[in-house]
């Protein structure tokens, strides 16, 4: 899978041909994911996608896919049952890599880890991952197109 990655990559790894404003904009993207998730900012957690993102769960040789609409409903109840819980969850994202970009496109790679904090407990871990991200750029605002998560482990 590594060599796999690798062969994708566009972007020769050290290069420094690319816009660093879009860049940051980016990755911003990515905080702005993992806050409005965790705080239940779920309209805006909506506004960094596309009309029509392609939104993918790939865990243990299956594959879901569903419409966004489909996921925002189901992260709405999600959401639900973890206030109902008393169970704060906890995005961490981290080791961003770009396999491409260009003006008006962009896509990579980063690990995730999910947390979850019960009663205000000490935080345990309850899913590992990688996303894989397709960015694009439409009249100066960048958004999620596409958007794989790959689970590694999950207590779910």
């Amino acid at each position: 899978m590594a060599a796999r990655a690798f062969e994708e990559a566009e972007l020769e790894i050290g290069d420094t041909a690319f816009d660093v404003a879009d860049r940051l904009a980016i990755i911003n993207m990515f905080g702005a994911y993992a806050y409005t998730y965790d705080e239940n900012h779920l309209d805006d957690f909506r506004a960094l996608f596309t009309d029509s993102p392609e939104l993918v769960v790939q865990h243990e040789d299956r594959s879901l896919s569903q419409d966004v609409d489909t996921v925002m409903s189901l992260l709405a109840a999600r959401k639900a049952a973890f206030q109902a819980e008393n169970n704060q969850r906890r995005h961490a994202l981290n080791s961003f890599w770009f396999t491409h970009q260009d003006a008006t496109e962009a896509t990579g790679r980063c690990y995730v880890q999910v947390f979850a904090i019960r009663d205000a407990g000490p935080p345990s871990p309850e899913l590992t991952g990688c996303y894989e991200f397709t960015a694009v750029k439409r009249e100066g605002v960048w958004r999620f197109s596409r958007w794989v998560l790959r689970v590694d482990q999950a207590n779910v």
